[in-house]
């Protein structure tokens, strides 16, 4: 437990540099940003691709089926638990809100947060790789389930292909084509680090482009806070929503994953998504779709602050520090 609280303390260091970095005003207002998309067009998608080529064969890749689907099912007990909760315990609260609020139960940190405390455990780069994949379902329930949960719209159907492949799906899309190319020639992992030009290949997205993942997700999410500006940080569907997405949810999957027949390693990557705080792009998405942003500003401090303890102590009762 004492190693992965640790880990968790460093990462939140990086993010307070950029915190830091942003309350000094060392960045342009819109530097974030800038940043942001660099990581999602080009670090994100080069770490998510080498990783896949480095790890995992065709058959190896469908062997890992319970991966993306385990990440759906964590997802799918955040939204039941979240929909309970709104029709009973904030049921007088406005729409905004209860929507923010079931989305908030719904969605957590499920890809940067995990990839950086990943990392820094005996699983290393295989458990990277294992946390690309869930992404797979993790993604396409943010911008389905997630997104209608999230504004109560209807799914836009047209459009939904394109917010779909965004960068970081088509890198795994793409991992996943070269995949079936390679079993089709009998080419292995092995055998791409055999040649030196694909190893050379390989080495530059995962350690150098993919390598910047970390740092620079801890950078942003760091300038971000910076600017959140939250009010209400201890009113009743704050305290409500904490609760529920740090420790509630968190037990009812930790439960679960004590009783099924998992391997240690896929317990340990559900148990770090299950235990992950609330996601920063609730935020941007209250901006753009005209959400509850107050609410959603002061539940990703909240939830963040909260992880520093739950998530060691979740681990821990888990069995896997």
């Amino acid at each position: 437990m004492f190693t992965i609280a640790v880990q968790i303390s460093a990462i939140f260091a990086m993010i307070g540099i950029g915190t830091f970095a942003a309350k000094r005003k060392w960045f342009s207002e819109d530097f974030s940003t800038q940043l942001s998309l660099l990581l999602i067009r080009v670090f994100y998608p080069s770490l998510l691709f080498s990783a896949i080529l480095r790890k995992y064969t065709l058959s190896a890749l469908a062997d890992a089926w319970i991966l993306p689907v385990g990440a759906a099912g964590i997802i799918l007990i955040g939204w039941t638990a979240g929909w309970i909760a709104k029709r009973t315990l904030l049921r007088h609260a406005k729409a905004p809100t209860r929507r923010a609020f079931h989305f908030s139960c719904t969605m957590n940190n499920y890809s940067f947060l995990p990839i950086m405390i990943i990392a820094g455990t005996p699983l290393g780069e295989t458990g990277v790789a294992m946390v690309a994949l869930t992404t797979i379902a993790s993604d396409t329930l943010m911008w389905t389930l997630g997104f209608k949960t999230f504004t109560g719209q209807k799914l836009n159907f047209k459009t939904l292909p394109s917010m779909l492949l965004r960068p970081p799906v088509a890198a795994l899309l793409l991992a996943v084509l070269c995949l079936i190319i390679f079993h089709c020639f009998g080419i292995t992992p092995d055998d791409l680090f055999a040649c030196h030009p694909t190893k050379v290949a390989l080495n530059t997205l995962y350690t150098y482009l993919g390598g910047a993942t970390i740092p620079t997700c801890a950078l942003v999410c760091g300038m971000r806070l910076a600017q959140l500006k939250p009010a209400g940080l201890f009113c009743y569907p704050q305290v409500l929503t904490t609760l529920l997405r740090m420790i509630v949810i968190p037990a009812i999957t930790l439960t679960l994953l004590m009783l099924l027949p998992l391997t240690e390693a896929q317990r340990l990557v559900f148990g770090i998504i299950a235990l992950m705080p609330g996601v920063m792009a609730s935020v941007s998405m209250a901006e753009v779709y005209g959400g509850d942003i107050p609410f959603v500003s002061a539940m990703v401090l909240n939830t963040h602050a909260v992880c520093i303890v739950t998530v060691p102590i979740g681990l821990w009762l888990l069995g896997v520090c």
